[in-house]
């Protein structure tokens, strides 16, 4: 059973429950008043009628007929009939609904009712009052009033019950029409609102663009907050992913650059093969299978990727590493780089992470260093931090793009004609973050730039 029709059923049986106990409740209620009120009224024409024929008995001239009219007022629910006799029991008067059912029609329709209901009339549920009528201590005449035996088999009661039973279904008929209009407008309304947020959550399944919904139900409207902040999430997490990925494919072409340069300077006898050579391949080679076998961990979205593995490195031995990979490369574009310094210093850190920042940053350098121009490296411990400073004479960074340079894919409008993806200093600086370091440039157009990397000398050894 769908929601709407649950929620017209409920409503319809909550609807029809509470007129059913109401009128329950009001019939007690009204009946317990109505009886007190019958039997208040019975005393009142009891009294009234032994009044009346004693005032009339007691006159030496009195007419039976006029009697009979008078005493046909008191024939109100529950008297049916009343007998006068007088003294020697003989009958003066005798009046009764039947009697006086026409006249009683004539008078209104309550005595009509009154009337043509005693043609239903059954004697075991009446009983007869008797009474002397005493003048100066002496018995002039005897009445008998006849009555219903109680307030629930008089007339009156029987219409009463009647109209509240009849008016309680007209009453269930209203609200039931009421409740069916309202509970339809409601239910299409939520309905439609759980319909939305069911095609929401299956366009974010499928990853189709979706709109925000705002319904007027709390609940629903949690469900679909829910629903958006999952997507956000969602969204988030597949780009990460993508940046993830394009950072893995961005670490693998720095090694297979060097080590194609080096390949072909070898096969063109620029290069000799000499055991240096051999290892700078074997190193290039170490890399990409390190960058390959991180991949597989990305098949979990949730698993942290940015693992370090710190060891002891002498920095002097990474950076001419790093050098002899470049080199090659450097000089068949005419750009010389050299080292500045030849001091041995150890650091405790990931030397592949710092590896690569350098790597990143000498590629940058020698991208946009043109023809003739000098790429150098200095290192130095300074007090309380290793610096690593890598410097250029290229076309250099205007002081917009400084600001901009270490976000995700952002390209320069000055570089747009040279290849790149925009993630190379992103990485750079997200492995400093990662290693505690620190990462900063300086530049100027057309005169160069100034990559400054600061590790804490409590991480050097």
């Amino acid at each position: 059973m769908t929601i709407r029709k649950q929620w017209l059923t409920i409503l319809i049986l909550v609807a029809v429950f509470s007129v059913v106990v109401n009128a329950f409740v009001l019939s007690s209620l009204t009946d317990k008043y109505f009886k007190d009120y019958v039997q208040d009224n019975y005393k009142k024409h009891f009294n009234q009628i032994i009044t009346y024929i004693t005032e009339t008995l007691s006159t030496e001239n009195y007419s039976e007929n006029e009697m009979a009219i008078q005493l046909e007022t008191h024939l109100v629910d529950p008297i049916t009939r009343i007998k006068v006799y007088d003294a020697e029991g003989l009958p003066i008067a005798d009046v009764s609904s039947n009697s006086s059912m026409g006249k009683g029609m004539m008078n209104g329709k309550g005595r009509g009712m009154h009337g043509m209901m005693m043609g239903n009339y059954n004697p075991g549920l009446e009983e007869i009052d008797n009474a002397e009528i005493r003048y100066h201590n002496q018995v002039i005449g005897q009445v008998n009033i006849t009555k219903y035996s109680s307030a629930e088999n008089s007339i009156d009661a029987w219409l009463f019950q009647s109209s509240l039973i009849e008016n309680s279904i007209y009453s269930i008929g209203i609200v039931l029409i009421f409740v069916i209009i309202i509970g339809i407008l409601i239910s299409k309304k939520t309905s439609k609102d759980l319909i939305m947020t069911a095609d929401m959550a299956q366009n974010i399944d499928i990853g189709n663009k979706t709109i925000k919904l705002r319904s007027n139900v709390k609940e629903i409207r949690v469900i679909q907050q829910s629903l958006e902040s999952l997507q956000t999430r969602l969204k988030i997490k597949q780009k990460s992913r993508k940046a993830l990925i394009d950072e893995m494919i961005h670490q693998t072409r720095t090694p297979l650059t060097i080590m194609k340069t080096h390949l072909e300077g070898i096969e063109d006898g620029i290069i000799e093969l000499t055991p240096e050579e051999i290892k700078i391949c074997e190193n290039q080679i170490e890399n990409i299978t390190n960058i390959i076998t991180n991949m597989s961990s990305m098949i979990d979205a949730d698993k942290e990727l940015d693992i370090t593995k710190k060891e002891k490195i002498n920095i002097n031995h990474l950076i001419k590493e790093i050098v002899s990979g470049l080199k090659a490369q450097y000089e068949k574009k005419e750009i010389e780089l050299n080292i500045i310094g030849n001091e041995k210093i150890n650091l405790f850190t990931d030397p592949y992470k710092l590896s690569q920042t350098i790597y990143n940053i000498l590629t940058n350098a020698y991208k946009y260093t043109n023809p003739g121009g000098r790429v150098q490296i200095d290192y130095q411990l300074i007090e309380d931090e290793v610096v690593i400073s890598i410097e250029d004479n290229g076309i250099g960074i205007s002081k917009e793009d400084q600001r901009k340079i270490f976000e995700a894919y952002y390209r320069s409008d000055y570089v747009l004609n040279t290849d790149g993806e925009g993630i190379g200093l992103y990485v750079a600086m997200e492995n400093m973050k990662s290693i505690h370091g620190k990462l900063t440039v300086s530049s100027e157009l057309d005169k160069g730039s100034k990559f400054i990397l600061r590790l804490p000398k409590d991480k050097a050894n």
